[in-house]
């Protein structure tokens, strides 16, 4: 009781300072004002300049440039942003989304040979290129150039290529970044100024593609949010539902109906989706928006489907299965299956010989180090401690099953605790959620903060009508609010200590502050 009482002794501010361990200076330049001019200020890429005279020269020589970008969200923000740069100096490019299904990941030999074919004098990657080795060579082999802006991890050797910008290999700075905010960056070496919708763009990258929230990224963001204006781009107006633009936003509505056409789309009509960022002709990206929201809820619906139709035994330790699922959404379902046993799960789908798997885990089990104990019977595998994709030969299938439980039950899933901050009802209020807002934002390396509310009494909770929700009113515009716990569950205990997040919401012309609930614990 003692160290609770010290703890809120201190401000809220003095309470979110050590969640982040920081100072009231680091705070103030943290939430110091920053905009597209000064985001970045002391960093650039070892090699710009050199990449700048690459693309002028080949303008000035009115040379033949496609694009080769990649078909996730980042990889269409940064195609997208250089087609606009280069709209922008009236040059014309060609570019090309591949797609996951007929091309796989990352140029490929097909596509150098058919460049130089077609007499193309650079060809640019974005989101990928770092480790396209062979068909980098066969490009520079027969006169063609290449620049490479790129972001994944660079082996101990780089292609031979004629530039390349690469957050970490050219030295921009410590934290890694997206494909598409090197495009951006280098935009602006082109360009002579960073343009605003090129910056959003960038900014919906950083959010996708899950980039750590620090220094210049968070930097960017911050800039983009702070000035962007509703109705100000139709394709974004259009993909927020018209919200104001921040990290949420992007990571629960812009991202996934994005990635949604590179899951499902099989052919190379992908593409259209960076003509959506790019054509300047409001009634085809109107009518090319309603086929993205058709497409994410396809993609919805048949991954909840797939999902629900896998014969799963009671308390599994772990899932692993296998089927003719469609690949982009193997991930997906994975991801819905461990949240529903919350338990790892590896879903594989059938590629000819082989078959290729997505994989989650719950925090307490770590899927690499799983691979690489399992690492004989994989033919490729990575990723991170939990999520990851490998893939395997059909006939190891079972093999790699049996193993994979085994694993799974010989290291048990160990609880992982979250740092959360005392707060009070009376702490409760607009100008306290506004003073966290002031931390956002929030993301990967740079969490939302968590708070717990403790002692409070179960007789006073209130349930929606079905009894599984909590929906407590606590006053005029405040309450609480929890979905699936349901009062049963909930009255086995006669004081609980709350976990959530502050949020603000509008209902029926209402605006409330919600405290969401996360976790429930006995106090």
């Amino acid at each position: 009781m003692c160290s609770f009482l010290n703890t809120m002794n201190k401000s809220l501010l003095e309470r979110l300072l050590d969640f982040y361990h920081i100072s009231y200076e680091d705070y103030l330049n943290l939430t110091k004002d920053v905009d597209l001019s000064n985001f970045a200020s002391g960093h650039a890429f070892n090699d710009i300049d050199n990449c700048v005279f690459l693309v002028k020269n080949a303008i000035a020589k009115k040379e033949k440039i496609i694009i080769y970008g990649d078909y996730d969200a980042d990889g269409v923000m940064g195609t997208s942003i250089l087609v606009k740069m280069f709209q922008y100096l009236d040059y014309q490019v060609s570019y090309y989304i591949p797609s996951r299904y007929i091309d796989g990941y990352g140029l490929n030999m097909k596509h150098a040979k058919e460049y130089v074919e077609a007499g193309f004098n650079l060809v640019i990657t974005v989101d990928n290129g770092i480790s396209a080795f062979e068909p980098i060579e066969y490009l520079k082999n027969n006169g063609v150039k290449v620049l490479v802006l790129d972001h994944h991890q660079v082996q101990e050797k780089v292609p031979n290529a004629d530039g390349i910008c690469h957050p970490t290999y050219s030295k921009f700075g410590e934290v890694a970044s997206s494909g598409a905010f090197t495009a951006f960056i280098f935009s602006i070496s082109l360009l002579g100024y960073p343009d605003k919708y090129l910056s959003t763009l960038a900014a919906i990258s950083l959010i996708s593609d899950m980039m750590p929230l620090l220094e210049y990224n968070r930097n960017l963001l911050r800039a983009v949010f702070k000035n962007y204006q509703k109705n100000e781009f139709l394709p974004l107006h259009l993909l927020s539902d018209g919200d104001k633009l921040d990290e949420n936003v992007i990571g629960m509505k812009i991202a996934p109906r994005i990635n949604s056409v590179g899951r499902l789309i099989e052919d190379t009509s992908i593409n259209d989706i960076v003509k959506f960022f790019t054509v300047d002709n409001p009634e085809w990206v109107l009518n090319y928006y309603s086929y993205i929201i058709g497409v994410n809820d396809s993609r919805k619906e048949l991954s909840k489907e797939t999902s629900e139709s896998l014969p799963i035994m009671d308390n599994p330790k772990a899932i692993v299965v296998s089927g003719d699922y469609l690949e982009g959404i193997i991930g997906l379902v994975a991801n819905q299956l461990m949240n529903k046993y919350h338990v790892p799960v590896v879903v594989f789908t059938n590629q000819g010989d082989e078959f290729k798997g997505s994989a989650r885990s719950p925090e307490g089990f770590d899927i690499v180090n799983a691979f690489n104990q399992l690492s004989d019977l994989l033919i490729t595998f990575g990723g991170h401690a939990l999520a990851g994709g490998c893939s395997i030969k059909k006939e190891n299938f079972d093999l790699f099953k049996e193993r994979f439980i085994d694993l799974v039950s010989k290291t048990p899933l160990e609880y992982v605790s979250h740092p959360y901050i005392d707060i009070a009802f009376n702490e409760l209020s607009v100008e306290n959620y506004e003073l966290i807002k002031s931390f956002a934002p929030f993301g990967e390396s740079f969490p939302a903060p968590q708070f717990k509310l403790k002692r409070i009494k179960v007789d006073t909770l209130t349930y929606s009508r079905d009894q599984k929700h909590i929906l407590t009113s606590i006053g005029y515009s405040l309450r609480l609010v929890g979905f699936n716990f349901a009062k049963e569950e909930v009255n086995k205990y006669s004081y609980v200590n709350l976990v959530g997040s502050l949020r603000k919401s509008n209902y029926k012309n209402m605006t409330y502050l919600e405290f969401m609930i996360k976790e429930i614990e006995e106090a």
